[in-house]
C-alpha cells in the first residue's frame, strides 16, 4: 500500500478576508446575539472556532494512532486488516501534521509545538480515556466515538469544497486532502466494531454503551469548554464583546436542551453509517434520541 506524503499540503499565505469553516459548524451561530454581532467579529471568531474544530480530529487522530490501532493490530497480525490498519496509522499521523501546520500559519501565536491550545482535559478523564483506548478490545466505545467523529467531518468538508469560492483556499485545500481518506477510515472504524462489540458480554456492552454516550456529550457536544474558550480568545482580541460574555455564555449553554442545534452535530442525516451500525445492536438503538435529547433520556 502507498503510504502517505506529508509534504502534499503545505500552507501558504492566508486569505484571512474569508470564512475557514461553514458557520454552521459553529455554536455561537445557533444562538440568539450572533446576528447582531458585527460581521469582523463573526469572521474573527469563526476563523479562530475553526482551529478549535480541528483539535478534535487531532485529538481523535492521535488516540487512534498512539493507542487503539497498535493494539488492534498485534491482535489481528495474522490477518490482511493489520496491514490496512498500518496505513491507517499512517495516514492519521499525517492528517495530524497536515493540521498543525494549518494551525502554526494560521494562529502562530497559539500554537508552536503545542497541538492543543483549546482542548483542555483534566488529567484524570484524560488518564481515563488514554488507559480504555488502550484496551480497544474491553472498551470499543473509543471506536464508538472515532467512528461518528470521523463520519461527522465528511458533510463539512463536502460544503466547504462545494462552496469553495466562500472559503480559505489553504483551508479548502487541506479538507479536499482529509476527505479523501475519511469514508475509507469509517469502514476501517465500522469493521473493527463488527468484530469488537459482539465479542463483549451483556454487562461490558452496557458499560461500553454508556461510556460512549457520556464521553461524547461531556467532550464532543456540548461547547461547554474547549468551544467558550474560544469565545474567551475572541474577547481578547476584540474587547467590544466583553460586555457580552454573560449573555453568550447563557445562550451557548442553552444550546445542549436544543434537538435543532444537537441535530446538528450528530444525527443520522450527518452520520448516517454509524447509525445504520448501531442500529444492529441492541443496546444503540436509541442512541440517536439519547443523543438529540439528552434530559429525560436515559444514557
Amino acid at each position: 500500500m502507498n503510504q502517505p506524503d506529508p509534504t502534499r499540503f503545505v500552507p501558504g499565505r492566508l486569505d484571512r478576508t474569508r470564512w475557514f469553516v461553514p458557520e454552521h459548524l459553529t455554536p455561537l451561530a445557533h444562538t440568539p446575539s450572533y446576528a447582531g454581532l458585527p460581521e469582523p467579529v463573526r469572521l474573527r471568531y469563526n476563523q479562530l472556532f475553526a482551529s478549535c474544530y480541528h483539535e478534535h480530529f487531532i485529538f481523535l487522530e492521535t488516540m487512534l494512532a498512539s493507542r487503539i490501532l497498535p493494539v488492534l493490530i498485534k491482535r489481528y497480525a495474522e490477518e490482511p486488516l493489520a496491514e490496512r490498519l498500518r496505513l491507517f496509522i499512517a495516514e492519521e499521523r499525517v492528517h495530524t501534521l497536515w493540521f498543525h501546520r494549518l494551525h502554526q500559519t494560521s494562529e502562530p501565536s497559539l500554537y508552536q509545538d503545542n497541538y492543543h491550545y483549546f482542548i483542555q482535559v483534566a488529567p484524570l478523564p484524560k488518564r481515563l480515556i488514554e488507559f480504555c483506548a488502550g484496551q480497544p478490545a474491553a472498551f470499543p466505545f473509543c471506536l464508538w466515538i472515532a467512528m461518528i467523529i470521523e463520519e461527522r467531518t465528511i458533510p463539512a468538508s463536502r460544503e466547504i469544497l462545494r462552496e469553495a469560492e466562500r472559503f480559505e483556499p489553504n483551508y479548502v485545500a487541506l479538507h479536499r486532502l482529509h476527505i479523501a481518506d475519511e469514508a475509507r477510515h469509517v469502514g476501517y472504524d465500522a469493521e473493527l466494531l463488527k468484530r469488537l462489540w459482539p465479542a463483549l458480554n451483556p454487562v461490558m456492552r452496557g458499560i461500553n454503551r454508556w461510556m460512549f454516550v457520556s464521553v461524547l456529550r461531556e467532550f464532543f457536544q456540548l461547547p461547554k469548554r474547549a468551544g467558550w474558550r474560544v469565545i474567551l480568545e475572541l474577547a481578547k482580541e476584540k474587547p467590544e464583546i466583553t460586555p457580552l460574555l454573560p449573555r453568550l455564555r447563557t445562550e451557548i449553554l442553552a444550546l445542549g436542551r436544543e434537538s435543532a442545534y444537537l441535530s446538528t452535530i450528530y444525527s443520522r442525516k450527518r452520520e448516517p453509517r454509524t447509525f445504520a451500525l448501531a442500529d444492529g445492536f441492541r443496546e444503540l438503538r436509541r442512541l440517536e434520541d439519547s443523543l438529540l435529547h439528552p434530559e429525560g433520556m436515559a444514557v
